[in-house]
C-alpha cells in the first residue's frame, strides 16, 4: 500500500509514518505525523537544552471557556507567551534585589491548537521549557498548584481569555506527566530524553488539526 507522502489537507505539509524520529520514539497509534512539526520541535528541545543545562520541559492543555475567546484576542497563544515572557522577566527583576546572581531564565516553547468532533472548542496543547534552576518544581497545574510556574500559567491563561482567576471552569490541565526534569545537551541515547521527546511528538501528529488560512496549527518559540 502506498501511503501519500503529501498531506491532502495542506500540500506544503510532508507527513511522516515512521516509529523513530532522529534517534527518538514515536507514538505509533498516532502516525502519520508532520514531518516539518517534528523538525520544528526537534530543534525547540534542543535549543532549550542547550540554553539551560537543567530544564523543566511541562506538557500541559489549555482550553477556552464556555464563553468563548475575547473578540479581541486575534491571535491568543502569541499573547499567552508574551504574558509569560513578562512574567519571568518581573520574577528574575525580584529575584536580583535580592541574589546579586539570580538565575536567568530564557522560555521556549512549543503549541498546537486541535479540534475535533469530541471537541468541538479549539483547545491548545503546549510544552513549555524553562530553567530548573529558576522554577524547581510544577504540579499538575490545577486550582490548588501554588508552585510559581503553575500560578504564572494560570494568571497568563486566564488574563488572555478573560476569565476570573476564581473561575470554576477548568481551563488549564496537566499531561501525564506534567513535566520531566532533563539535562542537557540534547541526547537521544539519554531515556529521560527519549521519553519526553516521545510524549511531546503527540504535539505534531497530523489528526485533528485544525487548518485555519493564515494561523498556522503548530508554532514554537523563534530563538
Amino acid at each position: 500500500m502506498n501511503l501519500p507522502t503529501r498531506n491532502p489537507m495542506n500540500h506544503n505539509h510532508t507527513l511522516y509514518y515512521d516509529s523513530w524520529y532522529r534517534g527518538f520514539p514515536l507514538w505509533s497509534q498516532h502516525v502519520p505525523y508532520i514531518e516539518g512539526d517534528l523538525s520544528r520541535l526537534y530543534n525547540t528541545m534542543e535549543r532549550a537544552l542547550k540554553g539551560h543545562n537543567r530544564t523543566l520541559a511541562v506538557r500541559f492543555d489549555l482550553k477556552v471557556p464556555l464563553a468563548g475567546m475575547p473578540p479581541h484576542r486575534v491571535s491568543p497563544m502569541e499573547d499567552f507567551f508574551r504574558a509569560i515572557n513578562r512574567k519571568v522577566k518581573t520574577k528574575y527583576e525580584n529575584e536580583k534585589e535580592l541574589n546579586p546572581y539570580p538565575h536567568k531564565c530564557t522560555v521556549r516553547y512549543a503549541q498546537k491548537v486541535e479540534q475535533s468532533v469530541q471537541s468541538p472548542y479549539e483547545h491548545y496543547h503546549v510544552v513549555l521549557f524553562v530553567s530548573n534552576d529558576m522554577f524547581m518544581r510544577v504540579g499538575h497545574l490545577g486550582p490548588d498548584d501554588d508552585s510559581q510556574l503553575a500560578v504564572i500559567i494560570r494568571e497568563a491563561w486566564h488574563n488572555v481569555v478573560g476569565v476570573d482567576e476564581n473561575t470554576t471552569e477548568y481551563l488549564i490541565h496537566g499531561s501525564t506527566p506534567s513535566y520531566y526534569r532533563l539535562q542537557g545537551p540534547l541526547n537521544s541515547f539519554d531515556p529521560d530524553h527519549q521519553k519526553a521527546f516521545r510524549h511531546f511528538s503527540y504535539l505534531c501528529k497530523e489528526k485533528t488539526t485544525l487548518y485555519r488560512r493564515g494561523r498556522p496549527a503548530f508554532t514554537t518559540s523563534r530563538k
